[in-house]
C-alpha cells in the first residue's frame, strides 16, 4: 500500500517512460497535487469515488487569480474543470491497471459537461491590423512578426516556436522540422511570407557569435525568448490592437480552421498539427464549418452581388 504522494511520483516515472514532454509531465504533477491538497497525503487504496466527486464540487465554487490583476477573481471554467477531473481519472485507471486499488474508480468518474464554444478566429482584417501594429524594421519587432507567423502560418505552438533551431529551417525546400509532443518530430510546410520573414532575421540578425546556442528567437540580454517574454508581447499587441483575445493557442486555432475553409483536408492538418489521432482535427472541422455558417453573409453570392448595387 502507498501513500498518494508516493504514487504521484511513480506516476510521474511512468509518463517519462512513456516519452511525455515535460509540459505533460508538469500538468499532470501540478493537477494531480492539487487533488492531493484537497483529499490529503492518504492511502490511495482508500481512495472513493465520492471523494472525486466532492473534488468536483469543490473545483466548481473555486475562485482563481486573474493573471494581470491580482485584484479581481473569476471562477474556474467548466472547461477546466474538466481538465482538471481528467487528469484525476487517467492516474486512478493507472492505479487500477498496476494493481495499486482493487476497484476500477476510473471507469466510475463522469467528466462534467462543457459548453463547446465556437471560437471566433482572427478574421482578415483583424490579421491586417495586428501585422500593422508591429514594426518590422527593428531587431525584435521583426523577431515577433517571425514567432506570430509560424504560430498563425504553419500551426505552431508557443513551445514548438521557442525551441525551433536554425538548421530545422529548409528554406529550399519551404519546409519547418519540428520537434513536437513527446519528442515526436514533424514537418510542416513554410509560407512565403513566412519564409521571407525568417530568411530576413536570420541573415540579419542571426547567427551571430556571440549567441551560444542554435535556437533561433533571442530575448536583448542574448538568451532564448521565454514563456514570459511572449506572454508580455501579447498583452502589448492587445492594448495596441484592442484585438483582446490574442493569444498563441488562438492563432493556432485560426490557422487550423482557415487551413480546412481554404480546402485542406483533415488528414493533412493532423500531420501539420501533430495530432496523434484525428479526434483534435474533427474539431477543427466543427469549427470550420461553424465560422463558415456565422459568416454566410459575406460569403454568400447573391448577398455580394445585392451589395454591388447588381439588380437581381
Amino acid at each position: 500500500m502507498i501513500t498518494l504522494d508516493k504514487a504521484i511520483e511513480l506516476f510521474n516515472i511512468e509518463q517519462q517512460l512513456k516519452g511525455n514532454s515535460k509540459i505533460t509531465i508538469m500538468n499532470y504533477n501540478r493537477m494531480l497535487r492539487y487533488f492531493m491538497d484537497f483529499i490529503g497525503n492518504v492511502l490511495v487504496i482508500d481512495i472513493e469515488i465520492s471523494d472525486i466527486k466532492a473534488y468536483q464540487i469543490f473545483l466548481s465554487s473555486k475562485q482563481v487569480d486573474n493573471h494581470f490583476n491580482n485584484n479581481i477573481e473569476k471562477q474556474i471554467s467548466k472547461k477546466t474543470i474538466q481538465t482538471y477531473i481528467k487528469h484525476v481519472r487517467v492516474f486512478m485507471n493507472w492505479l487500477y491497471a498496476e494493481s495499486y486499488i482493487q476497484e476500477d474508480i476510473g471507469s466510475k468518474i463522469k467528466l462534467p459537461k462543457a459548453p463547446n464554444k465556437v471560437i471566433e478566429i482572427l478574421s482578415e482584417d483583424e490579421i491586417s491590423i495586428l501585422y500593422k501594429a508591429i514594426n518590422d524594421n527593428t531587431e525584435f519587432g521583426l523577431r515577433n512578426k517571425c514567432m506570430i507567423s509560424l504560430m498563425l502560418d504553419s500551426g505552431l505552438r508557443r513551445d514548438e516556436v521557442l525551441t525551433l533551431g536554425i538548421d530545422n529551417v529548409h528554406f529550399t525546400q519551404n519546409v519547418i522540422k519540428v520537434k513536437g509532443k513527446g519528442e515526436k518530430d514533424r514537418i510542416v510546410p513554410m509560407g512565403l511570407y513566412t519564409k521571407k520573414l525568417l530568411f530576413k532575421y536570420l541573415n540579419g540578425y542571426r547567427p551571430m557569435p556571440d549567441y551560444p546556442t542554435n535556437l533561433i528567437f533571442m530575448s536583448q540580454e542574448k538568451t532564448p525568448v521565454s514563456k514570459d517574454v511572449v506572454k508580455m508581447l501579447f498583452a502589448r499587441l492587445k492594448k495596441k490592437t484592442g484585438i483582446k483575445r490574442l493569444g498563441p493557442h488562438l492563432f493556432r486555432h485560426t490557422f487550423a480552421t482557415r487551413y480546412l475553409m481554404n480546402g485542406g483536408d483533415s488528414f493533412g492538418l493532423q500531420m501539420i498539427l501533430g495530432h496523434s489521432t484525428l479526434e483534435m482535427t474533427r474539431r477543427y472541422s466543427h469549427l470550420a464549418s461553424a465560422y463558415t455558417v456565422n459568416n454566410f453573409r459575406s460569403l454568400s453570392t447573391l448577398d455580394k452581388l445585392r451589395g454591388q448595387n447588381v439588380k437581381l
